[in-house]
């Protein structure tokens, strides 16, 4: 009852505020539009750079290390970008003295971020193995376009752009900017949490039907996270060490492990 009755009274009503609601939905999806194309024309130049259309000869695992660099570059220009981006909006954005970007510790420093990854990994897994053991082709659909680059000798690329670049690039976007001004305007702390959740679930719409729900529930836990802790790093820290984890899974992993037969 008291967080609905919050959730109400930190929603303000009236044409200004779905103004405001109009205007952060339009930049936040100017920047996945900008941060997008400036992924694409970097994988652009990186196939003339490394010459990957022309005709020749390629060492045994040559092509999967470059594929692994190119989508590497991708994904670290994308979250570069975004963040810029992500900065320059919250500085011109702010409803009257408000940041959307806060940094701060939460309160309990270490052990809550320890808790609130043990929590996430906990209902991870408990999902994944689920959905394994429901729909094995789903759940390597899901992972299968990664798992080969893992085994490339350029895997530790794609940690990188995976447990540092996404966890502050996303978080900061859908969690800082885009849920921190939605919080504030008539779709109040559940409608922020659920679009949010719903926008970033969409930037993975590779996956399959359960893929999608994962990211999603994912990302109302990270909402969870923003708003209870009052802070980013809770959800980048999460975010973090979640994708991080799949990484080395990935990469230490046998290499029948996806295999559904």
């Amino acid at each position: 009852m008291s967080v609905l009755l919050e959730d109400r009274a930190s929603a303000p009503v009236g044409i200004g505020s779905w103004r405001r609601a109009a205007l952060v939905l339009a930049v936040s999806l100017a920047i996945i539009l900008l941060a997008t194309a400036a992924g694409y024309g970097a994988a652009a130049l990186f196939d003339t750079w490394a010459r990957v259309d022309e005709p020749r000869a390629f060492a045994a695992g040559e092509m999967t290390a470059l594929l692994t660099a190119r989508v590497t570059l991708s994904l670290v220009v994308f979250q570069c970008v975004t963040i810029l981006l992500v900065f320059l909006a919250n500085a011109r954005l702010r409803f009257p003295d408000t940041s959307f970007l806060p940094f701060q510790m939460p309160l309990g420093g270490a052990r809550t971020l320890a808790l609130a990854v043990l929590a996430l990994l906990v209902l991870a897994g408990i999902y994944g193995g689920l959905v394994y053991s429901v729909d094995k082709q789903a759940f390597s659909h899901d992972i299968e376009p990664f798992a080969e680059m893992m085994k490339s000798r350029t895997w530790w690329l794609l940690l990188l752009a995976a447990g540092v670049g996404a966890p502050l690039a996303e978080e900061c976007l859908f969690r800082g900017l885009l849920y921190g001004a939605l919080r504030r305007t008539p779709f109040g702390m559940t409608g922020a949490a659920l679009l949010t959740a719903v926008m970033w679930a969409l930037l993975h719409a590779n996956y399959s039907a359960y893929g999608l729900v994962a990211i999603t529930l994912i990302g109302l836990y990270l909402a969870f996270l923003r708003e209870r802790t009052g802070t980013l790093v809770t959800p980048i820290v999460c975010h973090g060490a979640y994708n991080s984890l799949i990484v080395l899974a990935l990469a230490f992993a046998p290499d029948n492990f996806l295999s559904v037969g």
